[in-house]
């Protein structure tokens, strides 16, 4: 029994994914289990429960992305974060792609979206002032600039699916998804900063791309 439910949460995930939250049925759901309807709906009466508990799933997952203010501390570490909502971006497409569609049939899970929204902004925004703190990025300008900041980085990980599907592009690469992020970051950078994210960074970068050579202008 396990299993097959099992079966029906990774089917279900796979088929949003890949067709999107309003086209996929039950039934579409149960041929690709190769399973009756009423074997499906025995485990989840509606598709509305079906999204539910994936939802407490993603809930959960996206608590271990935001566990605490000073979770990520150096710009590696923020790699390494980017590297984790990245495969989180991936794994939950749908989540990202079908954004209207959540909103309007979904109010709940909408709610849900919203509160860790916020969550992950601020994770965002706390990281950026321990930086300034410790001489890595340069003191705010403008009042709330580096909050502002953090919203767009959000808006970039969180449309850059949608984006990938709007250029026609199939398959979405990690590298370019953080050279999207970074690239937001580098003009932010005092000396000691750039220093740092030549030394540690862009060989993370260069990793993915090999055909690429990598090189920012200390300022």
């Amino acid at each position: 029994m396990k299993k097959t439910k099992s079966k029906i949460f990774d089917a279900a995930i796979h088929l949003f994914n890949k067709d999107g939250l309003p086209n996929v049925k039950l039934q579409n759901i149960a041929d690709f289990c190769d399973i009756s309807v009423g074997n499906l709906a025995y485990h989840y009466r509606t598709k509305d429960l079906l999204l539910t508990t994936i939802d407490q799933h993603i809930q959960s997952e996206l608590k271990s992305l935001t566990p605490g203010e000073s979770s990520f501390p150096y710009l590696i570490d923020f790699d390494n974060q980017l590297s984790n909502y990245f495969h989180f971006i991936n794994k939950f497409a749908f989540y990202f792609l079908d954004i209207l569609q959540l909103e309007r049939s979904y109010p709940a899970l909408h709610e849900h979206r919203v509160d860790s929204i916020g969550q992950l902004i601020d994770q965002i925004h706390s990281w950026m002032i321990q930086n300034i703190e410790k001489g890595i990025f340069q003191s705010e300008i403008l009042p709330g600039q580096y909050e502002k900041t953090a919203h767009l980085i959000w808006m970039n990980i969180s449309f850059w699916m949608t984006q990938q599907k709007v250029l026609g592009k199939k398959d979405s690469e990690e590298g370019l998804f953080k050279e999207q992020i970074w690239s937001q970051l580098v003009p932010l950078f005092t000396a000691n900063g750039m220093l740092e994210f030549e030394a540690i960074i862009l060989p993370q970068l260069q990793h993915f791309s090999n055909a690429k050579t990598y090189r920012v202008p200390l300022i």
